[in-house]
């Protein structure tokens, strides 16, 4: 590397020069986690938001959902549970990795082992349900 010999090991910089860099990251770290934090608050208001789409808030009213509770949160969760049951194993891992479950057959194998994992809540079922 042509630029090697100009750099300084952090061990054979001055106290100052240490201390200064470290100070550098810290600043760079805290924007970085404010910024992080403000992109997940601006994602979390607009899942609370209502749905606008007046077809889209009709068809999730028609599957039984509370009209109360039917945001752009309960949407997305709508049309990934619809794929995860239609076969598609990405959907269905992002349920289960969002409800914190992992399905006893691989969901491309067995639809049907999939369609009772994400039909019926954790509360539903029994713990031998998961044993093998």
């Amino acid at each position: 590397m042509p630029n090697e010999k100009n750099l300084i090991p952090f061990n054979e910089r001055t106290e100052e020069e240490q201390r200064e860099i470290r100070a550098s990251g810290g600043r760079a770290s805290g924007e970085s986690r404010r910024r992080k934090k403000s992109l997940r608050e601006a994602a979390e208001l607009y899942l609370s938001l209502p749905v606008a789409n007046r077809r889209a808030w009709n068809k999730i009213s028609a599957e039984g959902v509370d009209p109360d509770d039917i945001d752009n949160q309960m949407a997305m969760i709508i049309g990934l549970t619809q794929k995860a049951v239609k076969g598609d194993a990405k959907a269905a891992k992002l349920l289960f990795d969002l409800l914190g479950e992992q399905p006893k057959e691989d969901p491309k194998n067995d639809r049907q082992a999939l369609a009772d994992l994400l039909l019926h809540p954790a509360e539903d079922r029994d713990i031998k349900d998961f044993e093998e």
